[in-house]
């Protein structure tokens, strides 16, 4: 089902406040709705030949007027929640901070502080619920989130956000045993047949990395029933996908067992989260090498397949104009609204004189084959099928998608011009 609302996770640097906003996604409608429209106003983006290619200069064949034209202004919508930080101690790192975390429920989102409190937001029938859950073992500096589909138990209980499993972006293996830094949220039962309740569970980290004081979790993926993740032993993963980081590997956590695997000395080609676009076959997200859209086949990663350059490609974001510079402390995000079809998000400054104006980019983004197909109807789908609706077969356990004549589509875009101190955090 497809996405209806956008949700933006915000700070108030003034107010020192947290903020849960929804942008419409009826309401402001970042995509053409039919394929004339498509043909007469879409974009089709060059595709980058070599990941080394990624961190070369970006080149724009558009102007700064032809640009500001198509990207109108557009207001944020009102805030759904406001929350204000805990007060902790002021030496530990990022003390006033919370987090937002994207569930498989488009309408809920786990918040995280550094309390280790969470807390779930919801609307039910038009009123506002929180609801309280289990507290985090320990606090997490760069949280990063995986949600897994909910299974028969979940919905069953009325439950559709399914399990979550938060992982520190910044890890500190050597201290594992008493720094909890892996953990899940998992819906069940003290006995099958009881009634199920919420519990946060300790887990392990890949045993492969428990000699580095740091390491540091690239990218992320669920791939049928097991998370991917691609952690290196130093910060910089930029310059390269393989063995050339020190530590650098890609591990793979399965859910039903607990238990890790080594898929390979290589990180995979994402920065970030990568989702699964099941009617392609295919994984997209932010590269890790020039931050640029990605699409790359990851279903032989579990079995130690890593993602050759034929199996991915990355696109060139010529559509924007020289005057339009990237922040280079901001990592483009990126949410998925299903059908292959996703909302990019793009912090940039304009250079342009007189102006000198920082704001952010939204822009809807399609992935599509040559002829207009999402895959299956034109026999470029994955052997699959749309035939099981196991969380393993959504997630992309089984077939493999195909590259030939993938095209990135570019549709609207839309600029929310960025207020003194109010920063987007989190979109999904």
């Amino acid at each position: 089902m497809k996405r209806r609302i956008l949700n933006l996770g915000l700070y108030d640097g003034l107010r020192h406040l947290y903020s849960l906003r929804r942008l419409g996604l009826l309401k402001i409608n970042f995509f053409h709705p039919t394929a004339e429209q498509v043909a007469a106003h879409g974009k089709v983006l060059p595709t980058v030949l070599t990941p080394a290619e990624a961190n070369t200069t970006r080149t724009s064949s558009t102007n700064l007027a032809a640009a500001e034209a198509a990207a109108p202004k557009i207001d944020l919508p009102k805030t759904e929640l406001v929350i204000r930080p805990p007060q902790l101690d002021y030496y530990m790192l990022n003390h006033h901070t919370v987090h937002f975390l994207p569930t498989a429920s488009e309408s809920k989102v786990v918040l995280v502080d550094r309390g280790n409190r969470m807390l779930r937001f919801d609307v039910v029938d038009g009123t506002r619920c929180i609801d309280t859950l289990p507290w985090l073992h320990g606090p997490k500096v760069m949280p990063m989130s995986i949600s897994v589909p909910p299974t028969d138990v979940h919905l069953y209980d009325g439950e559709h956000t399914g399990d979550l499993y938060i992982i520190d972006g910044l890890l500190y293996p050597h201290m594992a045993e008493e720094r909890p830094q892996f953990e899940a949220l998992v819906w069940r039962g003290i006995r099958p047949t009881h009634h199920s309740f919420w519990h946060c569970d300790i887990l392990p980290l890949p045993p492969w990395i428990t000699h580095h004081k740091r390491a540091f979790v690239h990218g992320h993926a669920l791939v049928g029933d097991t998370i991917c993740f691609s952690i290196s032993g130093t910060e910089d993963a930029s310059t390269s996908n393989s063995a050339g980081i020190e530590g650098a590997g890609t591990y793979c956590f399965h859910i039903a067992t607990r238990e890790w695997s080594k898929a390979g000395d290589w990180l995979m080609p994402f920065h970030g989260k990568a989702d699964y676009v099941p009617e392609l076959g295919l994984w997209f997200g932010i590269s890790s090498q020039g931050n640029l859209p990605c699409a790359a086949d990851l279903s032989g990663v579990v079995t130690g397949e890593e993602p050759s350059p034929d199996k991915m490609r990355i696109w060139a974001r010529d559509d924007l104009p020289e005057e339009w510079q990237p922040d280079i402390l901001f990592r483009s995000k990126v949410a998925s609204l299903g059908s292959g079809r996703f909302i990019l998000m793009d912090m940039l400054d304009t250079i342009a004189p007189a102006s000198g104006k920082e704001f952010t980019l939204f822009t809807g983004m399609e992935l599509a084959f040559s002829n207009g197909s999402k895959g299956n109807e034109s026999g470029h789908h994955n052997s699959r099928g749309n035939e099981s609706s196991s969380s393993g077969d959504e997630n992309g356990a089984k077939g493999k998608g195909t590259m030939c004549g993938l095209r990135m589509i570019k549709h609207k875009s839309g600029r929310y011009m960025l207020k003194r101190k109010l920063e987007i955090k989190a979109v999904f």
